[in-house]
């Protein structure tokens, strides 16, 4: 397996590290484990979308990690992606700040068959308990826009990458199609709508514990891989529904499952507007190696 090394021993560190912003999180997804870990097989626009997105990402990475290669699934959630890169022979650190989560990550490796390859840790995603220079591949999906300083959460990727190893994030996108449709998305408007349902209407509104994911606009996106120090190869477009207004679906689902087929496989296609308002974008970047390095 990889390697696992504490900083410097101190057990006050792992108190310190899930504090604040990610113990928030973490215990938003804790709460939330079944639905993430079922949502993959549901007949839903949004399982759809999170299928597709899994498959790109899956598609990518078999071309980089071979058999025995070394990996990081960071954010894991329940490990699905771990699980697939281990019926594959990559050897995977599942890593995540929910204690929750990583029970599913071991339940689901032990029905997979691949226990012995997937090492679930619960560590922040600021502090990666892995040596520098680690691993041959770390993929980052959904995990970017939940964390409150993504540069940081990237760098520790980058860290933890070998010199020319590859990484795969994803980041929601700004200009996503669904914001356009539901003001709902936008902080501001959301505030207003708990707001009038509070007091106007007099409802009882359920606040989530943690803000909305935060999106990047394409071009932001990028600058967030170059600054971290990493060469972009490829960038994708994943997603175009749920189709919904307040957070309420206004399609059927076999309508909003038809719409986004169609339109990811335009987007495939490579038809540049539907490219740049998909839900996703995807990114496979490489950490250049440095000239001494290379030289070895």
């Amino acid at each position: 397996m990889i390697p696992v090394t504490r900083r410097r021993g101190r057990e006050d560190d792992r108190e310190l590290q899930f504090s604040g912003w990610t113990s928030k999180v973490a215990t938003y997804f804790s709460d939330s484990s079944a639905y993430w870990d079922d949502v993959y097989s549901s007949r839903t626009v949004q399982a759809q979308v999170y299928r597709n997105r899994m498959a790109l990402v899956g598609e990518w990475a078999t071309t980089v990690a071979e058999r025995g290669a070394a990996a990081a699934d960071v954010g894991t959630g329940a490990g699905h992606f771990a699980v697939f890169l281990a019926e594959r022979g990559v050897r995977v650190a599942a890593i995540d700040a929910s204690e929750t989560m990583l029970g599913r990550v071991a339940e689901n490796a032990l029905r997979a068959g691949v226990a012995d390859l997937v090492e679930p840790m619960a560590c922040d995603v600021r502090r990666l308990e892995l040596p520098t220079a680690t691993c041959d591949l770390v993929v980052a999906i959904g995990l970017l826009p939940w964390v409150e300083h993504p540069e940081l959460a990237l760098a520790e990727m980058v860290r933890i990458t070998k010199p020319g190893g590859h990484l795969i994030v994803t980041m929601d996108n700004a200009s996503s199609v669904t914001r356009w449709l539901d003001p709902g998305w936008h902080v501001s408007v959301r505030g207003l709508i708990h707001w009038i349902r509070r007091h106007v209407v007099d409802h009882a509104v359920e606040e989530l514990p943690v803000q909305l994911p935060a999106p990047m606009a394409r071009r932001e996106f990028t600058r967030l891989l170059f600054n971290a120090g990493l060469e972009p190869l490829r960038f994708g477009a994943v997603g175009f529904g749920p189709f919904t207004f307040l957070g309420r679906t206004v399609l059927p689902s076999g309508i909003g499952l038809r719409i986004d087929r169609l339109l990811q496989s335009l987007a495939d296609n490579n038809v540049p507007w539907l490219r740049r308002i998909a839900i996703f974008h995807i990114a496979a970047a490489i950490k250049p190696a440095r000239n001494d390095e290379s030289a070895d």
